[in-house]
């Protein structure tokens, strides 16, 4: 197994992966070998060897969608190995059911007590406005470039290895200036954002990516068409994309006309002006 591991992280990197992805890979195989000895002949591989390494994870407490993902790649794995005709079976291990969680988004007063937060950071206002306007995801804006009233996120950065092209509303191009002139590092931005929240009295629950869900939620209302917000997002699947169906129009609407009326105002002024 240990030179069958060389050999897959090769082959992986010829493929070219995202780092993220690389990295998790190199978790699964980490938890995997600690299950079982990486010694072990490949051709001795079988099915109790992937329980063994799936109740290790368990015995770690990993959340159950962390479980599923260690899962995925293990699967990722087993079918190299028959790919490759290491083995003869492939063995795919189920992934444990969770209950699918409703996404998480922010109501306009608690984006209005999140940037009151901010009055004393312009660099944070902006940052936070950016990915509130284009719903990126937090790693995303380090590789974003604006030409013309869109901002692109090449291939090789997006997570479907897509490019992506995201309109850029007049209003948020500023502030996109000011965000990508002084990019804050993605898990400091996490942290800082965290505690704006919590000092805005936001549901701890909700997130960064809660600017995500938001976002998506905002262009499903707008819009009324599920596979342009799969599109804007970068969803690979439009199964990822139809959580944000399970909330009613009717919620929604009550939810985030807020929003819509505060906007409508300066609309209208633009209008006469």
């Amino acid at each position: 197994l240990k030179e069958a591991r060389k050999r897959f992280e090769k082959y992986n990197k010829v493929k070219n992966l995202r780092p993220n992805t690389k990295k998790a890979y190199t978790y699964t195989l980490d938890y995997f070998f600690e299950a079982v000895s990486h010694q072990l002949p490949v051709k001795s591989l079988n099915e109790s060897h992937i329980k063994a390494y799936v109740r290790l994870l368990h015995k770690k407490k990993f959340k159950p969608n962390s479980i599923n993902l260690y899962i995925r790649h293990i699967n990722s794995f087993t079918a190299w190995l028959k790919r490759e005709k290491y083995t003869l079976a492939e063995m795919k291990h189920e992934k444990i059911r969770v209950d699918q969680a409703k996404p998480k988004f922010l109501t306009p007063d608690e984006l209005d007590n999140i940037y009151k937060q901010c009055e004393k950071n312009p660099r944070l206002y902006s940052t936070l406005k950016v990915y509130e306007a284009l719903g990126l995801r937090l790693s995303e804006l380090h590789h974003s470039r604006r030409e013309g009233d869109f901002i692109f996120i090449d291939a090789e950065n997006a997570k479907g290895r897509k490019q992506r092209e995201v309109p850029i509303p007049l209003d948020i191009i500023e502030h996109y200036d000011i965000a990508m002139n002084n990019l804050y590092h993605p898990d400091a931005l996490s942290h800082m954002f965290k505690k704006v929240a919590k000092d805005a009295k936001v549901d701890p629950r909700k997130t960064f990516h809660s600017l995500r869900h938001t976002y998506a939620l905002r262009m499903l209302m707008k819009t009324d068409n599920i596979y342009y917000v799969q599109q804007m997002l970068g969803h690979q699947n439009i199964e990822t994309t139809m959580i944000y169906t399970q909330f009613s129009p009717e919620l929604l609407r009550s939810v985030l006309k807020e929003k819509t009326q505060k906007q409508d105002p300066k609309s209208e002024a633009g209008a006469q002006a």
